[in-house]
């Protein structure tokens, strides 16, 4: 059986953020990204929340400034999706890692998690976890088959009446 999309086209480059002004653009992807991933999974109005809480340029500068690290991954030199990451004590946590349809399919999130664990091992961590919405499939189908395991499931108040339903996802970097 031959796989589904064509997975030696991994098209995609990974550029770190070090321009702070540069978030204002990750900001207004993710405004399309989340639409388009989060539709008939979450409401609009926890769309619109969770964009304007957690994926502004804002809350965005703010973690760039506590020493998160930010990815940008282009294709063709436009910006197509992000990845930001943040060091904690004992693994590293893969905060948000958003793909533009048009990347999806491709390898492209593979390329993307393969290079994310590279990175929790080059800063000596042996894991790297993350959230993921637990009716998610897509992307949870993703990480099951990037080597991440399901830890637990966690469900979190974020304000207004909103709970994420969030699984907790693993994996090692070796």
């Amino acid at each position: 059986m031959r796989p589904r999309g064509n997975y030696n086209k991994a098209i995609m480059e990974i550029i770190r953020i070090n321009d702070p002004a540069l978030l204002r653009e990750v900001a207004l992807l993710a405004k399309e990204i989340w639409r388009e991933c989060y539709a008939g999974i979450i409401t609009d109005k926890q769309i619109d929340y969770m964009v304007s809480n957690f994926q502004s340029e804002k809350a965005m500068l703010e973690l760039y400034d506590g020493g998160a690290e930010f990815y940008a991954l282009t294709e063709g030199g436009v910006m197509r999706g992000y990845i930001e990451l943040e060091k904690e004590e004992d693994a590293l946590f893969l905060s948000k890692l958003y793909l533009h349809s048009s990347l999806r399919g491709k390898g492209n999130g593979s390329k993307a998690l393969s290079f994310v664990k590279a990175r929790a091992k080059e800063l000596g961590f042996t894991s790297v976890y993350l959230h993921v919405n637990k009716y998610n499939k897509r992307a949870i189908k993703a990480y099951l088959a990037n080597g991440f395991i399901n830890e637990r499931s966690l469900d979190t108040e974020i304000g207004d009446g909103f709970v994420m339903e969030d699984y907790i996802m693993r994996a090692k970097t070796e």
